[in-house]
């Protein structure tokens, strides 16, 4: 009786065991289920995700592209804009060279044509000046302080006068007439001015000044420059007037000018 009671016992345990295992197997395979529709749900989700992420890497490809597109036609319209514009103010800047050229050449020429009048009425003034016994008054005077600073060199004259008449201290009915007199601290500046100069009157003029402290005493103190003026002077004669150690003055571009300066030492 014991022992059939242990069979039935064992019989139980091991039916119980087979439910156990039948009820396990089936929890197995029902967790298996699940998790392979987890796993199912999140392959396809995560392939949603995928399809989705090469959409949008697509969709912002394309939109790259298109602002690539768009920025490559503004660059090739500021580049063709430059272009323009560089062309257009190269062209000015040429237009506007050559007009500069144009006006500077007007101006020159205008220029020259000023220049050569005023030669020309200075040349007829000192014509009409020499005609008329002028020369001084109209030539000489008004350059009278700068002819005597050029001679000068270290000084300046303090007083200038023409036609300047002297009576002999001693000598009655003599008289000496200076054409044009500058006198500065230390020096002064004798002309005589003739409608033509030639030597003999050079040296007529060398043996006046000679005698210029018997009617000007005042003079004595003072280092004599003597020069001879006229509207031309050969240049046979500013050779003689260097010999003689008297300056020439004749009519240069505008004023009477000093044509022997330097050309001997007092």
């Amino acid at each position: 009786m014991m022992v059939e009671e242990r069979i039935s016992k064992v019989e139980e345990a091991v039916a119980e065991l087979a439910r156990f295992q039948a009820e396990t197997r089936a929890d197995i395979r029902a967790s298996n289920a699940r998790t392979d529709a987890r796993l199912q749900s999140q392959q396809a989700e995560a392939e949603r995700d995928r399809r989705q992420a090469d959409a949008d890497r697509q969709q912002a490809d394309q939109e790259r592209r298109a602002n690539a597109e768009r920025f490559n036609r503004w660059e090739e319209r500021m580049e063709k804009e430059r272009a323009e514009d560089a062309e257009r103010f190269r062209q000015w800047e040429v237009r506007t060279e050559k007009e500069r050229a144009e006006n500077a050449e007007r101006f020159r020429q205008w220029e020259e044509r000023a220049e050569k009048h005023r030669r020309d009425f200075n040349r007829r003034l000192a014509e009409i000046s020499q005609s008329m016994g002028t020369l001084i008054e109209d030539m000489v005077a008004p350059c009278g302080f700068q002819l005597a600073r050029a001679i000068f060199a270290t000084e300046e004259a303090d007083t200038c006068g023409i036609r300047i008449k002297r009576k002999h201290p001693t000598i009655a009915g003599e008289m000496m007439e200076l054409d044009l007199l500058a006198v500065g601290a230390t020096k002064a500046l004798v002309v005589e001015a003739r409608r033509r100069m030639d030597a003999g009157q050079a040296q007529e003029y060398r043996e006046k000044i000679a005698r210029i402290a018997e009617f000007f005493p005042e003079l004595r103190t003072k280092t004599l420059h003597a020069a001879v003026a006229s509207v031309y002077l050969e240049p046979s004669l500013i050779a003689f007037l260097n010999r003689q150690k008297l300056f020439g003055i004749a009519l240069g571009e505008e004023t009477m000018e000093v044509v022997n300066l330097g050309a001997f030492r007092v």
